[in-house]
């Protein structure tokens, strides 16, 4: 079975559509929502959902490792599938996690695609995410990374840092990567543009740039965080660094 981890943070807009689409998925799964604390009742609209017989709530402190973390350990499935609050997932997705597993990869991640934003600059940034992901092995939660059980708890998890939790499983992934046992999928996962939208397109890109470069050097998570989110303290439920 296919565990849906799906970490939320005031994504009551777009929750029951996720929902309803990981719903008819076909295949063997289970979703968990885990809800770091949202003040627009999105858990309330997960678990009154049509749905909510497919779906568990797991609710927690906000940090979307902790989230993540949380929702990994509710679940049931010898596969944990994370998948953003505001991402739209293709029919055929449990069918290419499992084909990719049943070839013997134990993991692997889908290509980005922004649906609210088709434009040129917007491709480029799908266009070289996945290039940098399949390459380097470098991914980022809105890639949607599926991973199997006991790899997920052999390397311990998610570490507890406030912002770039995914890159950090990612490079400890890397040596999975380079046999050949991450499997790059083109099937598309959908992640909302509105960062890019809203602050600016070149802007936002090279914030998200400079956030990673900072990381390197070893710029504390938590400051990391205040960077990405700005002053008004926007919540980091948008694609990624």
């Amino acid at each position: 079975m296919i565990s849906i981890v799906v970490p939320t943070l005031n994504e009551r807009a777009r929750i029951t559509g996720l929902l309803e689409s990981l719903s008819a998925l076909p295949g063997e799964k289970e979703i968990v929502v885990a809800d770091g604390g949202s003040m627009d009742g999105t858990a309330e609209a997960a678990e009154a959902s049509a749905f909510s017989g497919r779906v568990r709530v797991v609710r927690c402190g906000r940090g979307r490792a902790l989230q993540l973390n949380a929702g990994a350990r509710a679940a049931r499935g010898g596969v944990l599938w994370f998948v953003h609050g505001d991402a739209q997932v293709a029919p055929s997705s449990l069918a290419d996690i499992a084909l990719a597993l049943s070839e013997g990869c134990v993991g692997g991640f889908f290509r980005l695609h922004f649906y609210d934003a088709d434009d040129r600059f917007m491709r480029f940034v799908e266009r070289t995410s996945h290039t940098r992901a399949r390459r380097f092995g470098l991914i980022f939660g809105d890639q949607a990374l599926f991973l199997r059980r006991d790899v997920f708890d052999s390397l311990g998890g998610f570490a507890p840092l406030a912002l770039m939790e995914d890159w950090e499983l990612a490079r400890r992934l890397r040596p999975l990567h380079r046999k050949g046992l991450i499997r790059a999928l083109e099937t598309p996962v959908g992640t909302s543009a509105r960062r890019f939208i809203r602050n600016g397109r070149l802007r936002t890109l090279m914030k998200i740039h400079t956030i990673k470069a900072l990381y390197i050097l070893g710029v504390p998570t938590e400051t990391l965080r205040t960077l990405y989110e700005g002053r008004r303290g926007e919540k980091g439920r948008d694609a990624n660094p």
